[in-house]
């Protein structure tokens, strides 16, 4: 099985982001971590997430909005005879920025809409109002992002 390689191509690194179904948000509460999967949208180096407008992730951000993330495709783990030859195939991505509450209505429906075409649906989109009103849609500003593969 192939080693390790880490991925700096922009265009690889998004690829994965495309193929992958959620993306782990990992937060900070003072000394505590803090991480929950997510449904998610990328374009433009900007991670959309939506979310509830209350609960303990929309707490921890007003406190500190510095996040990282992961999101993994294509893993798989590939077995054998022996249990100390076992091994996982994958490419992944990491990153960091800083997370950002979004409250115009237009922005909202973009990321809404870039997370929606994330999971296969085609626009246009007809949004209704008060609903996107309702909902917390949180947009990360990545300030780094690489990525990893292993098994290809």
């Amino acid at each position: 099985m192939g080693n390790k390689e880490f991925i700096q191509n922009q265009q690889q690194i998004e690829a994965i982001l495309s193929k992958a179904q959620f993306l782990r948000l990992a937060l900070s509460d003072s000394d505590m971590p803090y991480i929950i999967p997510m449904a998610f949208g990328y374009k433009d180096n900007k991670i959309y997430l939506h979310c509830s407008r209350e609960g303990k992730k929309i707490e921890i951000l007003n406190r500190n909005p510095r996040v990282a993330f992961e999101a993994d495709a294509e893993a798989e783990i590939i077995t054998a005879g022996d249990i100390c030859k076992y091994n996982v195939r994958y490419r992944s991505v990491v990153g960091n920025g800083q997370a950002k509450f979004v409250e115009d209505y237009n922005e909202k429906v973009e990321g809404l809409t870039v997370l929606s075409e994330h999971y296969g649906k085609k626009g246009p989109f007809e949004f209704v109002e008060w609903k996107v009103n309702r909902l917390c849609v949180i947009k990360i500003e990545i300030e780094e992002m690489t990525g990893k593969q292993h098994g290809f």
